[in-house]
């Protein structure tokens, strides 16, 4: 037998360690009748259920966040954890701890009832977490036109001719201009921004998605990250967030037009 740290012994038949308690992963299992020690990994395995109890509920979360963002759960709709268990194919446990990522995240309302809802479109809702991602965004462009490097403007040049040859495919503009920011981003390294924009996150992502709905919205969007593109070339900071910040509020105008064409 190791003469290093023990294993903790259990206390007796049927006994079990409390789920939060650190326990040494190797068990040793006294059976006194028999004079036999045989060992056990029970922590192991307790921790692969958890894991994959949590991988499972992040999955149906990632889901039902989609379905969320592109209007396939429509705004104001009942959520109920058998109909989402059956709808999904999988157990209630998970669908229970999705919604409440859900309900954290402000994309789905907790009822008085105990019940859930998608939480409904609201055009003044909009035009405030718009004026936060305004500013946050605008800041970043300003950052990354400091930090500017040969390389990253041939990146985000890169990305601008891609989306005006894609500029009539409204879900690759969105898909391009989400990588345009995120390349700005990565290059402002604002980590304080960051953090905050990932706080809104989930709701710039469900009006970003209106935002395109509008008639020649799409469009309009590619000559705007033309436009930013041209401002962090030029090398002018305030240019640069000036352009951010329009590009930002014309979304706005166009997400808040469409939500109130969707009902609920």
């Amino acid at each position: 037998m190791d003469n290093g740290a023990l294993p903790r012994l259990r206390a007796g038949p049927g006994t079990s360690p409390a789920e939060n308690e650190t326990v040494t992963p190797w068990v040793l299992v006294c059976n006194s009748a028999a004079g036999n020690e045989s060992w056990q990994d029970e922590t192991v395995t307790r921790g692969q259920a958890n894991l994959r109890r949590q991988s499972g509920a992040q999955a149906v979360y990632e889901l039902m966040r989609a379905k969320i963002i592109l209007g396939e759960f429509r705004p104001g709709a009942r959520l109920t954890e058998p109909e989402l268990a059956s709808t999904l194919g999988v157990s209630r446990t998970p669908v229970r701890e999705a919604l409440r990522l859900l309900i954290a995240e402000g994309l789905v309302d907790q009822l008085p009832t105990g019940g859930s809802r998608v939480t409904p479109l609201d055009p003044a809702d909009i035009r405030r977490v718009y004026d936060i991602r305004a500013r946050l965004e605008g800041l970043l462009a300003r950052d990354a036109c400091t930090r500017m490097t040969q390389p990253d403007l041939d990146a985000l040049a890169r990305l601008i001719d891609l989306m005006h040859r894609l500029r009539g495919d409204e879900t690759e503009v969105l898909r391009i201009g989400r990588e345009f920011h995120a390349r700005i981003a990565e290059i402002a390294e604002n980590r304080w921004c960051d953090q905050l924009l990932h706080q809104i996150r989930g709701h710039v992502d469900r009006y970003r998605s209106l935002s395109t709905r509008e008639p020649g919205r799409p469009d309009l969007a590619v000559t705007e990250h033309q436009a930013i593109y041209e401002a962090l070339a030029s090398g002018d900071p305030e240019r640069a967030e000036q352009a951010m910040r329009v590009h930002v509020e014309q979304s706005a105008n166009s997400a808040a037009q469409a939500a109130g064409a969707v009902p609920g």
